[in-house]
């Protein structure tokens, strides 16, 4: 039975560089391209000769076992004991902390910087009436009855209590003004009406 180092053509002390070229001579003639499907178990063999013999740990296992079974034919060695296995250290890390640090320093600088915008920032201008009434809202009569929204800071006529269905009535203290846009009624307490 032909042993790897023959299937390749070198000899068993042949370096690894003598493998690689013997392999790919012998690869380029048994290769099913170029030589066809007969060539298929003949290229298995010298593939798995260069598996072993590539990889030094592969060859130094597949020589002590050629060299064991010239050995073991001519002389009987007993049977090896039970083999003991190295057992690796397992050192583990510690897990990663979480920043606390950092967290706490990045949460100071953002309610600095929150509160020193606040203080050098000039205070935004009242919303401008949006016409939609709501109770709050400052309004200016118009002259057939309509409530008009107005800036609360501008001449106004009243401001809206309460927002009503048009068959219902306002409290005491104020009037039903029909909304501009025909949405309702609004309860308007006015300005000079106390």
């Amino acid at each position: 039975m032909a042993d790897h180092y023959e299937r390749l053509g070198v000899s068993s002390t042949a370096s690894r560089t003598e493998i690689r070229l013997a392999y790919r001579a012998l690869a380029r003639q048994l290769h099913p391209d170029t030589a066809g499907d007969s060539s298929v178990a003949g290229m298995a063999q010298i593939n798995e000769a260069w598996r072993v013999l590539s990889d030094p740990g592969r060859r130094a296992v597949y020589d002590a076992g050629r060299d064991g079974s010239a050995a073991s034919a001519s002389t009987q060695r007993p049977a090896p004991g039970p083999a003991t296995m190295p057992v690796a250290s397992v050192q583990y890390e510690q897990p990663a902390r979480f920043p606390w640090r950092f967290m706490l320093v990045l949460a100071a600088l953002g309610i600095g910087f929150v509160l020193v915008n606040a203080a050098f920032t000039k205070p935004g201008q009242p919303a401008k009436p949006d016409n939609l009434l709501e109770a709050g809202s400052c309004v200016s009569i118009a002259d057939n009855g309509d409530a008009i929204e107005v800036e609360c800071l501008a001449p106004n006529d009243g401001v809206v209590e309460t927002l009503i269905t048009f068959d219902s009535v306002c409290g005491q203290g104020t009037e039903s003004h029909r909304d501009r846009q025909g949405m309702g009624q609004v309860c308007v307490r006015l300005a000079n009406s106390g």
